[in-house]
């Protein structure tokens, strides 16, 4: 499986027999054969040819069009994965209290727990960290298996991400401290580069769900709002520590992005990776999602990459919906 991202401004993509080509002024940049592709993200400024549009809904391969920021465009897809039976099980189960505070405690459990695991990773070269705060993550962790409502479930997540995001910028150089989350715009580079990496992982998520016959706005945890797609914002609770946070910090604190590297929008007042750069942090993004790991479901040594480890979660969200019962659905939790 693998997506194609497409954000050389000013290239035009052809189909040429079982390939797709991607030139820019006449010359080749790049050529992948279309059997590797399962989804595209397309950034401003690339030109799809009506031969390869027609393609990619002949196999069922949906495009997703960002902005060079990140912002959300649309999409074009096929019907192919399209299981309407499927979709009335889960608008079914939204409206069941008991399987949506089960589920939802799963998510917001785990995302706690790989929280408190990231900041453990980092504070080992950080002796100086305060270990007090990880004390009172722990205690909104302990806390989630008591919620009775998903109000108050939410309610623990929030006092955990205020106490996670203070001991982030901590843990961070002075170059990109931060005083707490900051979205639509962010306000900061470090915020920037989080919601750049929360924008890529939404949209891979939402391209795995459609594949599975799930409908991405119908979540358990999330409440429904126009253009909102719920469910993507419920499953990606748990992989935000895991694939963007503890990225973004390691890039940072590595030296791979300065200051220099943003700029800021005139009209928001919001801070913004250059188009160049926005480009690195894509390239890097994709060898991230690819990185090696151990299969968490047993003691075998049998090893994938993070992107076919998202699969397998919405694999498990289906089996939970087909079956009626939220025990189906594992969260992943790093160790």
């Amino acid at each position: 499986m693998g997506i194609l991202y497409l954000n050389t401004e000013g290239s035009k993509v052809r189909k040429s027999g079982g390939k797709i080509i991607v030139e820019k002024e006449g010359e080749t940049v790049t050529t992948i054969p279309l059997e590797q592709i399962t989804g595209v993200v397309i950034f401003t400024g690339v030109h799809l040819t009506e031969a390869v549009v027609v393609e990619f809904l002949k196999m069922g391969t949906s495009v997703t069009y960002l902005s060079t920021r990140g912002q959300y465009y649309g999409r074009l897809e096929s019907v192919h994965s399209v299981d309407v039976e499927r979709q009335m099980k889960q608008a079914l189960l939204t409206k069941d209290g008991k399987f949506c505070l089960d589920i939802s405690k799963e998510f917001i459990s785990a995302k706690i727990h790989n929280q408190i695991t990231v900041l453990r990773w980092f504070m080992k070269n950080k002796p100086e960290a305060n270990q007090g705060e990880l004390d009172e993550l722990k205690i909104s962790y302990n806390k989630v298996k008591e919620a009775t409502t998903i109000q108050q479930l939410m309610g623990f997540e929030g006092n955990a991400a205020k106490i996670y995001f203070l001991c982030l910028s901590k843990l961070c150089k002075p170059e990109f401290k931060f005083y707490g989350r900051t979205r639509q715009p962010p306000k900061d580079a470090f915020n920037s580069m989080l919601s750049y990496g929360y924008a890529l992982l939404m949209y891979e998520i939402y391209t795995i769900l459609g594949s599975h016959g799930l409908y991405p706005y119908f979540g358990f945890m999330h409440k429904p709002k126009r253009g909102h797609p719920a469910l993507v914002s419920d499953l990606m609770e748990e992989w935000r520590p895991v694939l963007i946070d503890a990225f973004v910090l390691h890039l940072v604190n590595k030296g791979s992005f300065k200051s220099i590297d943003f700029e800021v929008d005139s009209s928001s007042g919001g801070v913004f990776l250059r188009r160049d750069q926005s480009k690195d942090f894509l390239s890097r993004y994709e060898k991230r999602v690819l990185t090696q790991i151990k299969n968490p479901d047993d003691d075998s040594n049998e090893i994938f990459n993070y992107r076919i480890q998202l699969e397998h979660q919405v694999k498990k969200m289906a089996k939970a919906i087909d079956n009626n019962n939220s025990e189906y659905y594992k969260s992943y939790r790093i160790r």
